[in-house]
């Protein structure tokens, strides 16, 4: 019997890299998988990559109504929910004096808010089945990062501290763990890698090298290797409130 067998998970921004790498690992361990994604296009072809074996959602969890619709729709599909993997987000730099209203609020709405209310809304149906949370922080929630990164390091670290109270407020009934990797090698990474606009590399002769270089196992971390994390930690019973750093070295030694 596998794994995951007869639970539902749920995973946010679950269209692309992290999130769709994550429902493939839940799907290949016979769980029912609900993924959600901002346009339909997007969760089409996610869907479509998975072999038409998960369900979907359009919503934008930057904002509690699509955090609500985003677990009516799981508990729509298959009537429970099991695991809730907090997936959605992403990232931007820029200079202290280039930051917008608009700009911080594009980070920090779906990594902050939409943790916060996607957890509110589905910790009854979690209460119901014992069952937990993994949100998804980095190692930007723990360090602070040159080139620009004041919003999402203050996004991480939001995350990070939630993570904690959660567990906190939800214990005993509902387990609340978090990962904070580095750099992940997604589309979005390489192509902005590739395109000159990650912060702190835009002059650097082969940004890629750069980010391998940065920290001691010298590579860049694959979405894969943090599905296997989610998985686990989806599993480790015992475990509650912890922030699992899958960070390739970066939270002791930064280059």
């Amino acid at each position: 019997m596998n794994a995951f067998q007869d639970k539902v998970v749920l995973i946010t921004g679950g269209t692309r890299g992290i999130g769709l790498a994550t429902a493939r690992r839940f799907l290949e361990e016979g769980a029912s998988v609900a993924i959600v994604g901002r346009s339909q296009a997007s969760l089409t072809s996610a869907i479509a990559s998975l072999e038409g074996k998960a369900q979907g959602c359009v919503a934008d969890v930057a904002a509690v109504e699509g955090c609500r619709a985003a677990v009516a729709a799981a508990l729509r599909s298959f009537g429970r929910l099991d695991v809730v993997f907090t997936c959605a987000g992403s990232y931007e730099a820029a200079p202290i004096g280039e930051v917008t209203e608009e700009l911080w609020d594009r980070t920090m709405d779906p990594h902050a808010k939409g943790t916060f209310f996607c957890v509110q809304e589905a910790a009854p149906a979690l209460r119901e089945t014992q069952g937990c949370v993994i949100t998804m922080a980095s190692d930007a929630g723990l360090l602070g990062l040159r080139g620009g990164w004041a919003a999402y390091c203050a996004a991480m670290g939001a995350v990070v501290n939630l993570t904690r109270q959660l567990a906190i407020d939800l214990a005993p009934e509902i387990r609340v763990n978090g990962l904070a990797p580095s750099a992940v090698g997604t589309e979005h990474l390489y192509a902005d890698l590739k395109g000159g606009v990650y912060g702190g590399l835009e002059t650097a002769a082969d940004p890629i090298q750069a980010v391998a270089d940065s920290v001691p196992l010298k590579r860049i971390i694959e979405p894969g290797e943090i599905a296997d994390a989610v998985l686990f930690l989806a599993g480790a019973k015992s475990m509650t409130g912890s922030i699992l750093s899958i960070d390739a070295g970066s939270t002791i030694a930064l280059q």
